[in-house]
């Protein structure tokens, strides 16, 4: 297997789960300052960007958890994920060597 390839079978995957986890922390802040329905664009973007993760948390999460929860469980189930991926990366041998 080649090094570029070892390079982006484990950065893809590791780079979408950042920008998840990321733009949820994003939302979660933003959400300190806006109302839920605020008209401003850049929460309007925020939402339809997270909504979907935020629907696929609630399937997973037990009912017991109350919504305003959820979005740390989003952020605490995508930083798990990204975590697995790493060890199934290293476990399987294609995490891409520090050195040249």
């Amino acid at each position: 297997m080649s090094e570029g390839f070892k390079f982006w079978l484990f950065h893809g995957p590791n780079m979408l789960l950042a920008a998840a986890l990321y733009t949820l922390i994003g939302r979660y802040i933003l959400s300190l300052f806006f109302r839920a329905q605020s008209d401003l664009v850049i929460w309007r973007v925020f939402c339809q960007l997270t909504n979907p993760l935020l629907h696929a948390t609630r399937a997973v999460t037990p009912l017991v958890v109350p919504n305003g929860l959820v979005m740390i469980f989003a952020v605490i189930w995508t930083l798990i994920l990204r975590i697995v991926w790493l060890m199934i990366a290293a476990f399987n041998g294609f995490l891409p060597s520090a050195g040249g």
